[in-house]
């Protein structure tokens, strides 16, 4: 997400179009009378301004002011609004038809630098319900049923023109920090909250929360893991699945050899703790410990397996590792390492009537595997050596990844060539490793084939 940082000093100044600023006065009082006709005007006005989450429980004008456009003049209102639930605004409304807000805490962060500055500072919210503008973050992490006893600090962090949102971090000390995503007026978008150790998934980094901070929520789930063996050090987010909003994350013992991969569901709540031997189909699987050295104690079985399903490629396994029954199916999903210079995934048929079928490291990537056994040097001198075959075009692969499947299940890759053009290589969609054609990026069979190279 693009953010851009708005300069509040500035912007404020240019849209209170010369009304005096509204510096903290320790002497405003409320009129009551303004704030009774002030509830009766503002609501209506921000709600058809479409501000989202804003039940306006507080309301006063702040003052008006004449504005020229085309012609006419229009004449502009400004109110303080507090929010029930929510952050509180300086609100402009215009005949014009071109409302702005401007929230509470973003105001008087941007006085407090012009304090700091020994500048006479802008414009800040003086309603009492807005008073502590960092604590109107707290019903938004409320909302996604994230535990954050006290907002302990908070900040603007920026706004994307493009969707209609603000973006804030509050950082709720040793209970973590998180990166809010609120939808601002006429946005479409939902609410929402994102803790600082995935704070890359929305392409913002936490400023007020350490790494340290951001990491003891995750590492205080696992006394529900009750995984006695490890005693945890350090921790990273691994993925989100997309079709539940479970997160996993490894968590690193203190060994320093050890770890294993901690699920929780959409909400923080622990679900179930999974050994790295058991986890490498979870984006990759562990990174703080190795498990895939490789078994050779079968190697015989599997050599003859391999040939069984046609993976002539692979004449004799020196090493495997077994990874289990395939998601949703019966076959065994086992990577093979069979020398030097080949290796790749198998999935072995377990009983009557299934297929097998073997792939090499790069389309693995594509099916949610890893390849530990075989370096990535070798595949790259095989897809080499594939392109090579097809007699019509050479090309010394050095990157690639599995572009996907088309709507008929066709299979493709893209691969970079050094200084020549890169290629896209479609594989045949029978339960083997044959590629069927080698073209470059503009002739390429499927959109959005070609991103490794620009």
């Amino acid at each position: 997400m693009k953010l851009f940082r708005l300069g509040m000093i500035a912007a404020m100044a240019a849209a209170f179009m010369g009304q005096q600023a509204l510096a903290a006065d320790p002497a405003f009082k409320v009129d009551p009378k303004v704030q009774a006709q002030s509830m009766k005007d503002a609501p209506p006005l921000v709600q058809a301004a479409g501000l989202p989450n804003c039940t306006v429980s507080d309301a006063y004008l702040l003052g008006t002011a004449d504005e020229k456009a085309n012609g006419k003049t229009f004449k502009n209102s400004f109110y303080e609004i507090a929010c029930s639930g929510s952050l509180g605004y300086i609100f402009k409304s215009s005949q014009n038809g071109d409302p702005a807000f401007f929230d509470c805490l973003s105001l008087k962060i941007a006085a407090d630098k012009a304090i700091a500055a020994k500048q006479k500072p802008s414009n800040v919210c003086q309603l009492p319900a807005n008073a502590d503008p960092k604590a109107q973050l707290k019903p938004w992490l409320d909302q996604a049923a994230i535990t954050c006893p006290a907002v302990k600090d908070a900040t603007w962090l920026g706004a994307s023109q493009a969707d209609k949102v603000n973006v804030f971090e509050a950082s709720c000390g040793d209970a973590g920090g998180y990166i809010i995503t609120a939808p601002a007026a006429g946005s479409t978008k939902k609410l929402d909250v994102t803790s600082c150790i995935k704070s890359d998934t929305v392409g913002v980094a936490c400023t007020l929360t350490t790494k340290e901070q951001a990491l003891k929520p995750v590492l205080a789930i696992q006394t529900d893991a009750k995984h006695a063996q490890c005693a945890p050090t350090k921790a990273r987010y691994v993925v989100t699945d997309p079709a539940n909003g479970n997160d996993y994350y490894e968590l690193g013992c203190a060994d320093g050899k050890t770890s294993y991969i901690l699920q929780t569901d959409n909400k923080g709540a622990f679900k179930t703790a999974i050994e790295c031997v058991q986890a490498t189909r979870i984006a990759g699987g562990c990174t703080y410990m190795d498990v895939n050295q490789g078994s050779t104690a079968d190697v015989a079985t599997y050599t003859k397996l391999a040939k069984q399903i046609g993976y002539e490629g692979c004449a004799s396994v020196t090493k495997y590792q077994s990874y289990g029954p395939e998601t949703g199916g019966q076959r065994e999903v086992v990577e093979l390492s069979c020398g030097a210079n080949e290796g790749g995934y198998a999935m072995v048929p377990t009983g009557a009537g299934q297929t097998g079928e073997f792939f090499n490291c790069i389309r693995a990537s594509g099916r949610g595997l890893q390849c530990h056994l075989t370096p990535v040097q070798v595949t790259y001198a095989k897809l080499s050596q594939q392109v090579a075959s097809r007699g019509k075009v050479t090309c010394a692969v050095d990157n690639a990844r599995d572009v996907g499947k088309d709507d008929k299940g066709q299979e493709y890759v893209e691969v970079t060539c050094g200084s020549a053009p890169s290629l896209v290589l479609t594989y045949s969609r029978l339960p083997q490793e044959t590629m069927i054609s080698a073209v470059p990026c503009a002739q390429a069979p499927i959109q959005n084939a070609c991103t490794l190279k620009k």
